[in-house]
């Protein structure tokens, strides 16, 4: 029986928002979406890297359908519509201006425990070939992409609460010769939240990617953001994001905003 925050169906609660990198947030909250209900989360993100020059990645509008089943249950739906665009100087591997979409992909979330201070889920989630281009700088996987994730949270406090999350992948890249090749990535975060105020929160969030391509090396991205709750039907967010492990001789970071919805 659900006692905890997920059954009293705060839209904070329930949001994935904000995430960490190009790639969609689906999971990262504990919480399905009500029986019946419907919720969308949109974002643009916008991805500066330096080197001998700037490259710059803007993302937009990101979208995610999630809908609440029966069982504790909820469908993930996130459509092609993911416009991609890099602009700015060529620096070589994946920072070479291109423009495309990324794949669509869908899901399925099952709440295991919503209790006053713990609660948890698993969820899978599928991507399809739908995007363009591929290849190293492309946006497209070229091939579909298999997600396991667990997500759970603990009240600390009244103010106070930490999420983990852990997703378990099969995915394709691009290889050290070039070649499409399929591999499998963990990638573990930790977040911190703390409430400001009974409608704004701030959020922290480490996440390690292992590795972050085949035969890669571990990515490391840090956030800070900011999430405010307008009444019982929105929930706005601004984020500043910094890649704590880039490419030696690159920086990278990366500033976004975003919105969830009850429909």
């Amino acid at each position: 029986m659900l006692v905890g925050p997920c059954a009293q169906a705060s839209l904070a609660s329930v949001t994935n928002r904000p995430g960490l990198g190009r790639a969609i947030t689906i999971n990262g909250s504990p919480c399905v979406v009500p029986i019946g209900a419907v919720v969308l989360e949109a974002s643009y993100r916008n991805q500066i890297t330096k080197s001998d020059g700037t490259s710059r990645l803007s993302t937009y509008p990101n979208p995610v359908v999630r809908y609440g089943a029966a069982g504790r249950n909820e469908i993930v739906l996130s459509p092609s519509l993911i416009y991609s665009r890099r602009t700015g100087a060529a620096l070589g591997g994946t920072f070479i201006p291109a423009t495309g979409v990324q794949d669509a992909g869908f899901g399925f979330k099952h709440s295991l425990r919503d209790r006053p201070w713990t609660q948890d889920a698993l969820e899978l989630f599928v991507t399809l070939p739908t995007g363009y281009p591929t290849g190293s700088f492309g946006f497209s996987a070229g091939a579909p992409t298999y997600l396991l994730g667990y997500s759970a949270s603990f009240g600390l406090s009244t103010r106070v609460g930490l999420t983990t999350t852990h997703n378990f992948s099969s995915s394709a890249g691009t290889n050290g010769s070039g070649a499409m090749q399929r591999y499998f990535s963990y990638q573990p975060s930790l977040g911190l939240s703390y409430a400001l105020s009974s409608t704004t929160t701030l959020l922290l969030q480490d996440q390690l990617t292992i590795p972050t391509a085949p035969g890669g090396s571990t990515g490391n991205r840090a956030l800070a953001a900011i999430q405010q709750t307008v009444g019982s039907h929105v929930v706005l967010d601004v984020e500043f994001e910094q890649n704590l492990l880039p490419t030696p001789g690159f920086n990278q970071h990366a500033l976004g905003t975003g919105f969830t919805l009850r429909l």
